[in-house]
């Protein structure tokens, strides 16, 4: 997975998390010396180590359970940490109980975060902890209560970043995101202010932009690398059509790219300043080839039977 995402080109980050379900042999989370030692060497590369782990016991085990033992071998390896599946009540007395050791911070990112109680946010927002949102897969999958929590996020003066959470099932681009959790809090917004009197209080596609950008790095421990068009910061750059056929002409940049742009429109990406698209063409990718692989990889999975 390491070198796979190395021979991208891409900035990534290799989360590493145990099997949840099977049998294995328990060399994790063990083996993330290893892997520090191999992959992640130095502070300037583009690829980034972090332990991922759940939020409780209730989808594989304790293992995999965050708690003071996983945040000390994090914390060992000096790398962050990633904790999925936050959801609901039993995620949000755990998040008290790490509230309680210390062991939440602006190092550890909680995915979800959907349908905590007020206290588990008050935590998080007092510790510094960093938030994903996964707005299009709480509401497709049906997680929780499937409400993406970004106005419980900023009540607590947390601004939160935007996850896809599952390529292979849901829209994999950061506009479907964007777009989505615009939709959702304005809706919420204008819902819960109606026959009041009161004035919805929304967000923007500024705001949007802004967590599917530098807090979408800042949640990844990348705020200082990327992010954002700032002096020192690496060159990490989409280049955005503005006058392409579904988005012209262009008034407002920030209004075009949240509400009228898709993926298409990408002429050109630029990572740490190296091309990998350029004129709308992806670089250095045989995709004929790739695509035989990968229709050879879909029939391999379907074909192929457990013993």
């Amino acid at each position: 997975a390491v070198e796979a995402l190395r021979d991208t080109g891409i900035r990534g980050v290799h989360a590493s998390m145990g099997p949840h379900f099977g049998d294995w042999d328990k060399q994790w989370p063990g083996d993330l010396t290893r892997l520090k030692e191999k992959y992640f060497h130095s502070d300037d590369q583009l690829l980034t180590l972090r332990l991922a782990t759940l939020a409780t016991d209730e989808i594989a085990g304790p293992a995999l359970a965050y708690g003071p033992e996983l945040a000390r071998v994090a914390k060992d390896l000096g790398i962050g940490v990633s904790v999925d599946a936050v959801f609901g009540t039993a995620s949000s007395e755990v998040i008290l109980n790490w509230a309680k050791d210390g062991i939440l911070g602006s190092d550890v990112t909680l995915i979800h975060a959907t349908g905590l109680t007020p206290e588990a946010w008050k935590a998080m927002g007092e510790s510094g902890t960093t938030v994903a949102l996964a707005p299009t897969s709480d509401a497709q999958i049906g997680l929780e209560t499937a409400i993406p929590a970004v106005d419980e996020a900023l009540s607590v003066g947390i601004r939160p970043g935007l996850s896809i959470d599952v390529e292979v099932a849901l829209a994999s681009d950061m506009f479907t995101q964007m777009r989505a959790l615009h939709a959702i809090q304005r809706m919420r917004a204008v819902n819960a202010a109606h026959g009041t009197g009161r004035q919805p209080v929304r967000i923007t596609t500024h705001d949007v932009l802004d967590f599917a950008t530098l807090q979408g790095a800042r949640t990844n421990g990348l705020a200082g690398v990327t992010g954002s068009l700032t002096p020192g910061k690496k060159a990490d750059l989409l280049v955005i059509q503005a006058e392409d056929l579904n988005n012209m002409p262009l008034n407002d940049p920030i209004g075009t790219l949240v509400l009228g742009s898709d993926a298409r429109n990408i002429s050109t990406v630029l990572i740490n300043g190296e091309p990998r698209k350029w004129d709308g063409q992806v670089l250095d990718v045989d995709l004929p080839a790739l695509r035989s692989e990968v229709h050879a990889s879909r029939e391999y999975v379907l074909n192929t039977h457990a013993a």
